[in-house]
């Protein structure tokens, strides 16, 4: 695609507006790259993508598309066997994890999606792989921050212990130093500080040939010295051994992972291609719904029909939409209007709608817009200066239309803005009617060009194939409505511009006299079409206003009508189930009657009182079970009691199922006093168990797991957005401290909480609780077209 084209048509700020909607570096990859294609079947595929991303936007919960990392780099190490860092490592399962949560969300959505709606999506979202034991495997090595964890390895585990010890000697033994009188007036100040990786102390530089240790450094203004004390040499010489034989644990389990992610690189960086794809895909369905965009029919009969079309750069609360027409009955349009009137505009709509249809985005159009696919789109477009425009901006023009009459070839779409201007009007419109006539003349060429020569409103009439259109003016208002009117040329006005600035009708009489009398009668005929034509417009809005209200009051009617049938359903239903209900309770309360007397009249007083006696000895025989029972309940409890405790060991009160610490063993060495939280007891020691290491390592487990399964469900029921409008100040700023916990628990990147603008006290609230969230990151005003003032936008 013709490259200059791309550049004056403003291609690049989709692309930037589009890539705002991306949630991953991976994404805005692909939107960097997007460009305008010419094989349909390929453009029809991409729309039905983003169709059924759209689909799903607006039906289903949020899609959890936070987590997704670009890993690429990393990849291409392992791949070349050089041992990836911890957060390379981490960020590797962050996005496997992100990934196999989107694999899940979009089988549970399979199962739902019975009409097959969401398959051009689902499709490739269920192929991204499943890497849950490297996953579990390096998460089990790595913690959050990026650092490798203590239990990675037993060996790791006991040089950390053995470091941790040989830190404690060396600032103890600093300490001692620093606090002996002996050497208090050698001392610059009272703390211990690292130098060269080695433990030392502040020493004034005067006495640093007295004081007995290794020089490593000195301070800026010389008056200090850093000193490794020569008590502690030999520990710090085991320590820097300790932490070299550490940081070569650390490289060897990290070699490890990089093995393990290096054995499944194939189908990772396939499953990194899939999450980008789906990350780019719901882009362009966010893109659509800011846009109000719709799926264009495609063609390659180079046959153009956009209904309401906007330009997508334009605010939507100002855009005029425009249909314009193309290809069919014939394929030069020639559209004429004061300056101003939105030419320029629709020009720019039909070229940058073509090419964001053929770049697989909707475009912001009605559904059942038609557009073709064209393997050339070539455009001279710059907004007319004045009358006396340079020769060097006419040199411009035609420069670039030459370029287009040299290259432009079957199945291709000419944009020209102001054709011929900039030189004299007669030999303009002479030149602007040859380069219409010869790109007309060409097979497969379609062309739209915008003028003020009233000479091409007739060479649209004399040639068969080319068609007349306007922008529409208010003579009354004396502007522009930025309306489009195909097949109707446009008129100057300026005449009736003229009147109505109070212009002396004496001069506006003498001036039409000058004109051509043929011109006149055209430009009667015009202003007669014109008329009749914004008749027609207004009874037809009349007609659909009036069709509207027909078609909303027979909705209402055919609501009520359904809400009556459903109440009287309900009703109905609700008179059968109480009617039952009471039989069933009656019959009940009959049947127990009738068991009752058949009990009473069939019981004899022998059948009681042996019954009676069964009772009392059954009784008597399990109280004695009951008190062997207990007999051999203490005895194992005594044997049980954990011997040798200490004071300060965790234990369990077994009765009581509470953990505490012991504070205090008793004298008679049988009870203890247990700190259980606030509460001190005494307690057997018969009713004490210690608390094992590994117990404390399951709680954390069940408790992770407790959370990692909260997340999982809180991942499909967490909207990026939350609605505010309309609540009091306590009840928005509650919802949002809630809603920004369950946001981060599913894991969102983005969240879009909307306030309204109003008098912005709400704004005001959300924003200083944002500003001091712990879940919040960042956080901004909408952009234009995000909502502005009336929306914060949060990282989280």
């Amino acid at each position: 695609m013709n490259q200059h084209t791309l550049e004056i048509l403003e291609y690049q700020k989709i692309k930037e507006r589009l890539s705002k909607h991306t949630t991953s570096k991976l994404g805005q990859k692909l939107v960097e790259k997007l460009k305008p294609v010419t094989d349909l079947d390929y453009i029809q595929q991409r729309q039905l993508e983003a169709t059924a991303a759209k689909k799903i936007l607006i039906r289903e919960d949020a899609v959890p598309l936070g987590g997704i990392r670009d890993i690429r780099e990393a990849l291409k190490k392992s791949n070349k066997e050089i041992t990836l860092s911890a957060k390379e490592l981490l960020n590797i399962a962050n996005t496997l994890q992100s990934g196999y949560r989107l694999r899940n969300y979009f089988l549970d959505l399979e199962e739902e999606d019975e009409e097959e709606e969401y398959q051009a999506v689902i499709k490739h979202a269920v192929q991204i792989g499943d890497f849950e034991p490297l996953v579990k495997q390096i998460k089990r090595c790595i913690d959050q921050q990026g650092e490798v964890m203590d239990r990675a390895s037993n060996k790791l585990r006991s040089l950390r212990r053995q470091i941790s010890s040989y830190k404690e000697q060396i600032k103890s033994k600093l300490n001692s130093i620093l606090a002996s009188n002996k050497y208090e007036k050698f001392i610059q100040e009272s703390l211990v500080t690292i130098r060269d990786n080695r433990y030392v102390i502040p020493i004034k530089s005067q006495y640093q040939n007295d004081f007995p240790g290794i020089l490593h450094d000195r301070s800026a203004s010389k008056q200090t010295v850093f000193i490794e004390p020569m008590e502690v040499v030999k520990l710090n010489n085991k320590l820097r051994g300790l932490i070299a034989e550490e940081e070569d644990e650390v490289y060897r389990i990290l070699t490890e992972l990089t093995f393990a992610v290096q054995g499944e690189l194939k189908e990772i960086e396939q499953t990194l291609k899939l999450l980008a794809f789906l990350d780019f895909t719901f882009a362009k369905a966010k893109y659509s719904q800011q846009i109000e965009g719709a799926e264009p029919l495609l063609n390659k009969e180079q046959q153009l029909k956009l209904l309401k079309a906007r330009h997508p750069l334009i605010e939507l609360e100002e855009v005029v939409p425009v249909d314009v027409e193309l290809g069919r009955d014939f394929s030069t349009l020639v559209i004429t209007g004061p300056n101003t009137g939105g030419k320029t505009v629709t020009l720019k709509t039909v070229g940058l709608l073509t090419l964001m249809a053929q770049s697989g985005l909707h475009i912001p159009a009605l559904s059942g817009s038609e557009v073709a696919v064209f393997d050339q789109l070539y455009g001279d477009i710059g907004d007319e200066q004045s009358i006396e425009q340079s020769l060097s901006t006419f040199s411009s023009h035609m420069t670039k239309i030459i370029d287009i009459l040299e290259n432009c070839a079957e199945n291709a779409l000419v944009l020209l803005d102001e054709i011929g201007a900039g030189t004299d009007p007669t030999e303009g419109a002479a030149l602007a009617m040859a380069i219409l006539d010869n790109l007309h003349q060409r097979p497969g060429v379609n062309t739209v060009a915008t003028t003020h020569y009233g000479q091409l409103k007739t060479f649209a009439y004399q040639r068969e194939g080319v068609e007349n259109a306007s922008v529409e003016f208010d003579v009354q208002t004396l502007e522009p409505t930025y309306r489009l009117q195909m097949g109707l040329p446009g008129r100057s006005n300026a005449f009736e511009i003229a009147a109505r600035l109070g212009f002396d009708e004496e001069i506006i009489a003498q001036a039409r006299s000058f004109l051509d009398s043929k011109e006149g009668q055209v430009d009667e005929i015009i202003q007669s079409l014109e008329e009749n034509k914004k008749s027609i417009r207004d009874d037809k809005e009349s007609i659909e206003t009036k069709k509207e209200e027909v078609e909303n009051l027979k909705a209402e009617y055919e609501s009520k009508l359904v809400e009556v049938e459903k109440k009287e359903k309900e009703i109905k239903k609700e008179a059968y189930a109480e009617a039952e209900q009471i039989v069933a309770e009656a019959k009940e309360k009959v049947d127990q009657v009738i068991e009752e007397l058949k009990a009473e009249a069939e019981v004899e007083e022998a059948t009681a009182d042996r019954a009676k006696s069964k009772f009392d000895s059954t009784r008597h025989n399990l109280s004695k079970e009951r008190e062997k029972l207990e007999d051999k309940i203490k005895e194992q409890e005594i044997q049980a009691a954990p011997q040798d405790l200490q004071v300060g060991e965790r234990v369990r009160i077994k009765n009581l199922n509470k953990d505490g610490k012991i504070i205090e063993l008793l004298d008679n060495k049988e009870e203890a006093v247990v700190q259980a939280g606030n509460l001190k007891v005494n307690v057997e020691i018969s009713r004490l168990e210690r608390v094992a290491v590994e117990e404390k390592e399951k709680a954390k487990q069940n408790k992770e797991a407790t959370v990692s399964k909260l997340r999982s469900q809180k991942t499909r029921k967490v909207s990026p957005k939350l609605d505010l409008r309309g609540l009091r100040a306590l009840e928005a700023k509650k919802k949002v401290d809630k809603y920004l916990d369950n946001a981060a628990l599913a894991g969102l990147g983005n969240a879009e909480i909307i306030h309204g603008k109003g008098s912005g006290v709400l704004r005001e609230i959300v924003q200083e609780l944002l500003a001091e969230h712990p879940h919040v990151n960042d956080y901004r005003d909408g952009q234009e077209g995000e909502g502005g003032l009336g929306v914060t936008i949060v990282d989280l």
